[in-house]
This record gives C-alpha cells, structure tokens and sequence, in this order.
C-alpha cells in the first residue's frame, strides 16, 4: 500500500490536536495514525524519535506561528495598547476563542525533560514579549516582566478554566483585560 501524502502544516495541526486532547502519555500511535492517515513507519520515518521528535516538532511549528504572527505585533512600531490589542486578536484566532487547548498545559503533565526544556523556552519567549510592551509603555523593567509573567498566567489560566467550565469566558476576559494588564501603571 502506498503511503499517504500529507503536508507539513495538516500533518502539525492533526497531531497538535490529538496532543491537546490527549496529553502526550495519553496520544497513541493509533489514534496519532488515525488523524494523520499515515501508518507507524510514515511516522517514524518523519519522525524517528517517535513521539518525542513529534512533539519537538510540533513545539517548534507553534513557536514559528508565536514569533512571525501572534506576537510579531510587541516589537513593531505603534502604541503599545495597539499593539497588545492586536495581540489579543491573534491569540483569540489562534486558541479558537478558548475552544482550543494549550500545548503547553497538556503537553507538559508527562514531565518530559526535552518537552519542559521547550516549553520553559515557548512560555520565555512569550513573556519577553509582553515586557517588551510594558517597557515601550512606560513601566520599569521589574515591573514590566512581573506584569508579563501576570498575564501570560491569567491567558493560560484563562485557556484552563475556559476548557473545564466549558465556557470560553474566562479566557476571553483575560484577552480584554491585557492591554490594561500590560501598559497601565498602577498605583
């Protein structure tokens, strides 16, 4: 039987879905084959690590998306609550208004160290962003990365709560609230 083609960017998104569903102990090989229509040696021929390399991959396929897309905005020119509002826009794009679920949360409960390393690395990038922003708005360096590290909690939080309630809500207030969390001094 010949093996079926698929494209880089289909092959990520269907095994991001089942790792989001899943977690990454959780993904089988038949259900990973199963999204992807391809059979086990399709992937492990693409992917020799196994699910290892997948998740890797997939890993680094999101930070691209981060970095030339979502979070682009934070080191282009502009007002910085402009720029956090596109931010949120492309966040509540790329997470579905709260319907998807984070890689990160569910990718890390396995306690690969590769996987934690990446993610550490995906969260770090993620914050240096929203520092970026609070510094162009004003706020102290110290206070611009607490700031930072305050509102990648409350999305993720957000991204959590929405999952378990079943209501995209809490993450979508966490959205609303950013450019306030990121730009605006408080006393």
């Amino acid at each position: 039987m010949r093996a079926s083609k698929i494209s880089d960017e289909k092959l990520f998104q269907r095994l991001s879905d089942v790792f989001r569903r899943k977690g990454y102990d959780g993904a089988s090989y038949s259900e990973l084959m199963k999204a992807t229509g391809l059979v086990k040696a399709s992937l492990y021929h693409r992917f020799p690590g196994g699910k290892a390399d997948m998740v890797d991959a997939i890993l680094s396929n999101v930070d691209r998306h981060f970095a030339d897309y979502v979070l682009k905005p934070a080191s282009e020119e502009g007002r910085p609550q402009d720029r956090v509002r596109k931010i949120a826009r492309r966040l509540r794009e790329f997470y579905h208004s709260g319907k998807r679920w984070c890689l990160l949360d569910t990718l890390t409960l396995a306690n690969s160290p590769s996987t934690c390393t990446h993610a550490r690395r995906s969260m770090q990038f993620w914050i240096d962003a929203f520092a970026r922003i609070s510094r162009d708005a004003g706020l102290t360096p110290a206070i611009a990365r607490d700031r930072a590290q305050e509102a990648v909690a409350a999305i993720e939080g957000g991204l959590v709560a929405s999952r378990v309630l079943g209501t995209s809500r809490p993450f979508l207030r966490s959205l609303a609230n950013l450019a306030k969390q990121l730009t605006v001094l408080r006393p």
